[in-house]
């Protein structure tokens, strides 16, 4: 295949990888199996509805211009397979992909920057991002925060005055 082929190839899998994504990070992959790449590939997949894409930085820096994603071109640094994550529920495809990284003893192979929310989050940001609430959670506080001040409303103004109160006492 081409080179130029090739690279065709890699920008229209990260333009696919890119609909619907939410999070994007790099890791660097310098050490890792194939063998150990499919299966996080495959774990990936199957916890958390993300992608992995193990390609050049430039090439995917190229499908990346122009878009919401262009701020992570300072990490483009060397060997990086890229994640995509394709559901809100990034903080699952962080502990998925830390938890994978544990088991294998893969402490070399570290998550790089990310882009989340038009933001560029460094390697120690992450923390903050698996700690995260799921979004439903949020609405759900969210909603319960402002249900209870209605209902305190709706209940005063049903109550019965104090004259009713006086004439039901007598």
């Amino acid at each position: 295949m081409s080179s130029l082929r090739r690279a065709l190839l890699v920008a229209g899998k990260t333009k696919i990888n890119l609909q619907n994504c939410h999070f994007i990070t790099g890791i660097n992959y310098n050490g890792l199996s194939v063998k150990q790449l499919q299966e996080l590939r495959g774990i990936l997949r199957e916890n958390s509805n993300t992608k992995l894409l193990v390609a050049k930085n430039t090439m995917v820096f190229k499908a990346l211009e122009g878009t919401k994603w262009e701020s992570l071109k300072p990490c483009m640094k060397g060997m990086n397979a890229w994640i995509f994550v394709q559901t809100e529920d990034v903080p699952a495809a962080l502990k998925t992909f830390v938890s994978f990284q544990k088991e294998k003893k893969l402490f070399d192979n570290n998550l790089g920057g990310a882009v989340f929310e038009e933001k560029l989050f460094g390697p120690k940001d992450y923390k903050v991002i698996e700690t995260m609430p799921f979004r439903e959670d949020v609405y759900g506080v969210m909603f319960g925060a402002l249900h209870w001040p209605g209902l305190d409303l709706v209940n005063t103004l049903q109550a019965p005055s104090a004259s009713e109160n006086e004439s039901a006492a007598a």
